[in-house]
């Protein structure tokens, strides 16, 4: 009898802990400020509660997708599909690839369509689209992806991961390029690298968001605001998943706001709306997100909230 009295006192708490550390507006707050605002970009930290925190923490570790591949830890391979990518973990440690992430070499460079994970010595395929319209021949690297280059802007990224159709991807690829003369024979989106106006304007703002928010562990997301609108929300289990991601999404949102946004004029109230049409129920989000963003779970826990 006291056996199954205390299995469903474990029973109840392990529930319990489930629902009170739920992803949603009680246990993650935004923190309205204007302390992070430069030029045509503020970002919005959000923070989250002590439950939350605690029932995540043993998620475990991950490496991000370029530590991964900047150390070898990763073998990126063609599949000979345009929308595969084989990876191949050669680490002892979970690497975590977030979608909208460009990765270079290959046929033609890709961008990865949906966040993926993978565990220590696993192959796994990766679904992907092209960032690289007129190219299909190797380079020198052959059927490798040995180079990386960060998170996509906001449309790409969104033509990928919601609309999931290469035909927008390669359009917003090309609007975002020849907005910032980093126009190339095959079209590639790693070509604003190449770009000296594009490059000057995303150092700046580098200089300035780089340390921000990742200091502060209860930081476990950001809201991405230029002119009158969200360009981009996303919302990670830990604080360790958001820093991992940080810098690659830092990009994304940057090259949003060089390319098509304008000095941050939505209001407090504004934001706290947004936040709150998708974030307040749980159990709503998913269907809420269709067509404006995704969810990524992983085990049966939800580790990632992307929203534009």
């Amino acid at each position: 009898m006291s056996y199954i009295k205390y299995t469903l006192v474990v029973i109840f708490c392990c529930s319990f802990i489930s629902v009170s550390a739920q992803m949603n507006s009680k246990n993650l707050k935004i923190i309205n400020t204007k302390k992070n605002v430069f030029k045509n970009l503020q970002l919005i930290p959000i923070k989250a509660n002590n439950t939350y925190r605690k029932a995540y923490q043993n998620i475990g570790k991950y490496d991000n997708l370029k530590k991964a591949i900047e150390s070898g830890k990763i073998e990126i391979n063609d599949s000979g599909n345009v929308n595969t990518l084989i990876a191949i973990n050669k680490s002892n440690v979970n690497v975590y690839i977030i979608a909208g992430e460009v990765v270079k070499g290959g046929k033609q460079d890709r961008l990865v369509a949906e966040d993926v994970i993978i565990a220590p010595g696993e192959k796994k395929n990766i679904p992907a689209f092209c960032v690289e319209q007129n190219r299909w021949q190797q380079k020198e690297s052959g059927n490798n992806f040995n180079g990386y280059y960060n998170v996509s802007s906001k449309e790409v990224r969104k033509a990928a991961l919601v609309d999931k159709n290469q035909s927008k991807v390669w359009a917003n690829v090309a609007e975002t390029t020849q907005k910032n003369q980093a126009t190339s024979g095959t079209g590639t989106y790693a070509e604003l690298a190449k770009s000296k106006t594009y490059t000057k304007d995303l150092n700046s703002y580098l200089e300035f968001f780089k340390n921000k928010l990742i200091n502060k562990s209860s930081v476990v997301g950001v809201i991405a605001v230029s002119g009158d609108k969200i360009i981009g929300c996303d919302i990670f289990a830990t604080h360790d998943l958001f820093k991992n991601a940080y810098q690659g999404l830092l990009h994304s949102y940057i090259t949003e706001a060089i390319t098509n946004g304008s000095k941050p004029t939505l209001s407090n109230a504004q934001v706290s709306k947004y936040y709150e049409n998708f974030m307040k129920i749980e159990a709503e989000q998913e269907k809420k997100l269709e067509g404006k963003g995704t969810v990524f779970k992983y085990k049966n826990k939800k580790l990632h909230l992307t929203s534009f």
